[in-house]
Formats: C-alpha cells, sequence, structure tokens
C-alpha cells in the first residue's frame, strides 16, 4: 500500500514538471478529459504508455528549442557588450583604412612590390613603412578598392641595398653584398692586375670602408662597372695656379702632368691670360685609395770589363782579342709599397748571381806606323799658344799660333801619316808642310824656317818635320797649326791633348 501511494506521488509530481516544462500537454490532456471515454481496463496501460512516450519526446524537444534560444540570445548579447576587433593601417602615424585582417592590407602591398620588383637584383619596400594598429569596430570598414588607392599614394617605392661608406666622404648604393664584393675586388684589380713580373702580397683600402644595409631611393644604386668607376675616379683635385712671366700654356699642363685640351677645357680664355692671372687646375682622383706591398725580381745586367795588354811587336793601330767579353747576369729582388698605383718605397730584398761576367782581353801595339794616324795627337811644338781659333781685326784666324820663345823650336809630326803637301804659299802660310793621316784628319804646319821631310814621305807621330819660322803673313817666329776633319777645318785646340 505504502508501495502504490510513493508510486502515485512521483507520478503526480513528474506529471506537474511536464506540464511545466510543455504547456501544450496539459492543454492536450484537458482536451482529452472532454472527450473522456469510457476505456476498458485492458486499455488503461496501453493508454498510460502512449502518454508518457509522447510527453518524453515533446518534453525533448522543448528542450533543445530553449537551449539554441538562450544561447543565441547570450551570443547577442556578449557581441552587443563586446566589439569586434579590426586593424588600423598606418603609415607614418597617419590611418589609411580599417580592415578586418592585416592579410587584406599586406597582399596589396605585397602585389604592388612584386609587380614592381619583377626582375631586379634587389628587394623592394616601402617608404614609409606600413604598420598595424588593433582597435575595436566603432565604424564602418574600408573597401579593398580605396585602400589600394590611399594606400599607395601615401607611400614611395624604394629598396633595400648594401650601401659603401667610404671614411664619411662618400657612399655607394649596391644591390648587395655580393655585388659589393665584386666592386671592392675591381678596385683592388684595377691597381694590381697587368703588373707582368710583380707579385702582389696584399692590397688593402686606405681609408675607412663601412659596408651596412639601408633603404635608399631606387635611382642611387649603381651597377658593378658605375661603382667601380666611382671609386676609381670619382673624386675630383681642384688647384689654382697663378701664372708667372715666361710660363707658357704647355709648360703649365705638363707641370700639371694633364693634356693641354684638358687645360683649355676647363680654362676657355687662357690664351689670353697676362702673368698674374689664375687658372683653375681639376684632376679626377680616387674616391678610395688602395695601398699594395709587392714583391718583384728584376734582372741586372754585370756588364764584362776590357783587360787591356801591350805587345812591342804590334803597332798601335793594331787591337786583337784574345778573349771575347761577356755580360753577366743577377737578379735582385726588391719590396714595393704603392699608394693607388705609384711607387712610394721599395726596398731591396737580396741579390742572386745567376752568371759571372766573362772579361774581354784585348793585346794593343805599341810601335808607331809610317802613314797611318792614330787618331790622337799630340802638340805639334812645346810653346805657348799666341793667337787662337776665330775673328781678329785683320780676319778669320783658322788655326792657333804657337810659340817656342827661342824662334827656333822643333816642329814635330801631330800624328803618324805621309806628306802630301810641301812648298810656298803665297796667300799667307808661307813655308808649310801637309801631312795626311789617312783616317780623314789631314794637319797643316806653316811659317816654317825650313823642312825636314820631303813630298810623299811616310812620318811617325812626334818625328821632326821642320823648323819654327817667320816666313808668309806673320809677325814674328812661331808655328801656324791647322787641322782638318774630313776636309773642313776644325778648331785644333779641342782634339789636343
Amino acid at each position: 500500500m505504502i508501495y502504490n501511494f510513493l508510486k502515485e506521488g512521483f507520478r503526480q509530481l513528474r506529471r506537474a514538471f511536464d506540464h511545466i516544462l510543455s504547456p501544450e500537454l496539459a492543454i492536450m490532456e484537458r482536451k482529452l478529459e472532454k472527450k473522456r471515454i469510457a476505456t476498458p481496463v485492458w486499455n488503461q496501460q496501453k493508454l498510460t504508455w502512449q502518454k508518457m512516450r509522447y510527453s518524453y519526446y515533446a518534453r525533448q524537444s522543448r528542450v533543445t528549442k530553449t537551449v539554441v534560444a538562450v544561447l543565441l540570445t547570450s551570443f547577442l548579447m556578449i557581441g552587443a557588450a563586446f566589439p569586434r576587433m579590426v586593424y588600423q593601417v598606418m603609415v607614418d602615424d597617419q590611418c589609411i583604412g580599417t580592415v578586418r585582417s592585416t592579410q587584406t592590407a599586406q597582399k596589396i602591398v605585397d602585389t604592388y612590390l612584386a609587380e614592381k620588383g619583377e626582375n631586379l637584383p634587389y628587394k623592394l619596400v616601402l617608404d614609409p613603412a606600413v604598420s598595424y594598429f588593433p582597435v575595436r569596430q566603432t565604424e564602418s570598414l574600408t573597401s579593398v578598392q580605396q585602400l589600394q588607392t590611399d594606400l599607395l599614394n601615401a607611400v614611395t617605392v624604394k629598396a633595400q641595398a648594401s650601401v659603401i661608406h667610404i671614411a664619411d666622404k662618400a657612399t655607394v648604393a649596391l644591390a648587395g653584398s655580393a655585388e659589393v664584393n665584386q666592386v671592392l675586388d675591381n678596385v683592388k684589380l684595377f691597381y694590381t692586375g697587368n703588373r707582368p713580373g710583380l707579385e702582389t702580397l696584399q692590397a688593402q683600402f686606405s681609408e675607412e670602408l663601412v659596408v651596412r644595409r639601408e633603404v635608399v631611393d631606387l635611382d642611387q644604386i649603381k651597377t658593378i662597372e658605375e661603382a667601380t668607376s666611382i671609386m676609381v675616379s670619382g673624386s675630383e683635385r681642384r688647384e689654382v695656379v697663378t701664372i708667372a712671366a715666361g710660363d707658357t700654356l704647355w709648360d703649365i699642363a705638363m707641370s700639371q702632368s694633364i693634356s693641354m685640351d684638358e687645360l683649355l677645357e676647363k680654362n676657355p680664355n687662357a690664351a689670353s691670360l697676362q702673368p698674374g692671372d689664375q687658372l683653375v687646375i681639376t684632376q679626377a682622383e680616387p674616391l678610395v685609395g688602395v695601398v699594395t706591398n709587392e714583391t718583384t725580381r728584376e734582372e741586372i745586367v754585370i756588364p764584362y770589363e776590357t783587360e787591356t795588354r801591350y805587345s812591342d811587336t804590334m803597332y798601335v793601330t793594331e787591337v786583337q782579342e784574345l778573349v771575347s767579353g761577356q755580360n753577366g747576369f743577377k737578379v735582385e729582388e726588391f719590396a714595393i709599397t704603392r699608394q693607388n698605383g705609384e711607387e712610394v718605397s721599395r726596398a731591396s730584398l737580396g741579390i742572386s748571381v745567376l752568371q759571372e761576367p766573362v772579361n774581354r782581353v784585348i793585346v794593343k801595339g805599341t810601335q808607331l806606323p809610317y802613314g797611318v794616324g792614330t787618331g790622337t795627337f799630340i802638340w805639334p811644338m812645346y810653346g805657348n799658344v799666341t793667337a787662337w781659333w776665330g775673328w781678329y781685326e785683320y780676319g778669320y784666324h783658322r788655326g792657333i799660333d804657337i810659340a817656342s820663345g827661342y824662334s827656333r823650336g822643333t816642329v814635330m809630326a801631330a800624328d803618324s801619316g805621309v806628306v802630301v803637301g810641301i812648298g810656298y804659299d803665297y796667300f799667307g802660310l808661307g813655308n808649310y808642310i801637309a801631312i795626311d793621316h789617312n783616317n780623314g784628319y789631314i794637319t797643316k804646319y806653316a811659317h816654317l824656317s825650313s823642312f825636314l821631310v820631303s813630298y810623299g814621305q811616310a812620318v811617325r807621330q812626334g818625328d821632326a818635320i821642320g823648323i819654327e819660322g817667320n816666313t808668309g803673313y806673320s809677325f814674328g817666329n812661331h808655328l801656324h797649326f791647322e787641322l782638318l776633319v774630313n776636309g773642313t777645318r776644325v778648331n785644333p785646340y779641342y782634339y789636343l791633348p
């Protein structure tokens, strides 16, 4: 009995909850009560089961709808209380637009840079840089087309480059580190290449070079050839030269190591300048200096010496070679320091003799031959020169006058030869002797008082040929001496010892 009581109580409780959760079930039961029909006892259990089954599915559908409605309402309330996160596209502290995702703006940037940087060896960037700032959405988003227009109008396309800073004097921008290394190698090669026989031990820059990655304008980036040319001759030396009396443009150009064309190009009015005016001289100089340490080996000729021996069985005109001379060779190694290709110091590192020289050995005769001159002359008489070669009041003196001082000096053959002229000259020489030395030289001896040789006689150097006199056009005893070289009279003084 207690069991049935509890069971009925629980049933009524559950029925009350069903009515609360499913009002439509209570309405349906009321409708059934109005139409209640006496049901057989055997159908009571079946009817109860159908009512319970209908109540379960109705309650399940209602719970699901209620949960979904509560969740949607919650989401709407949360969204209203907490606005959605968006991003402002910023350029140099200026807001260009608002986007849901940073990828929207970044795609515009990437596409634009890809189009501009096609086939370029360096990376393009935008300046100023584009940044993104997250904010809560309080206004509508910017359209993609409008964002693209405003963004590209606010920035400039530049490039990331490797910039060489040369001791705070200048900068050279290149695409990357590979191009920088190539340019630096080219500059060193400009001063070290094409030098046969030289070995470069070290090449270094005299100025401080610093390479940094920087953002530069596109027109500042140089090719390898342009950058090499700038660093080799990109600087200019300016010098002002004041013109002095006697200066010529040619002299000034030579002193400054420039051509006349370069001088006139910089100074168009140079031809009309006067002493005291100034010229401007400009010359290209390397932007960066290169100091090289080099070694070289120079082959030096060691000249042979000549050993002379004498023989009294040979004439002085005869020379016999016993041993032919041969030069030797030595190699000297030098350490050289150059500044921009110009040598500034040189030091010897040592000498190695490769081949010793072989001295030449010759034999000369000591006998004086008859009829053939030696090519060297002696004074034809002992005494003093009383008249030199040249103009005098009476005319041109074509020889030198020698006086012995005692009026009877012995006249000697100045060199060996053959007497080809002897007699009296009525044009002023008086008694004279002419000797042909058979080597292009002819000597004449005049104003003699007497002869000691005859025509056609062969004489040796130093043989007595006459006596000093005063014949012909003469003023006192003396010897008039002349010398002809290949038929032309010359000053004999320059041929005498």
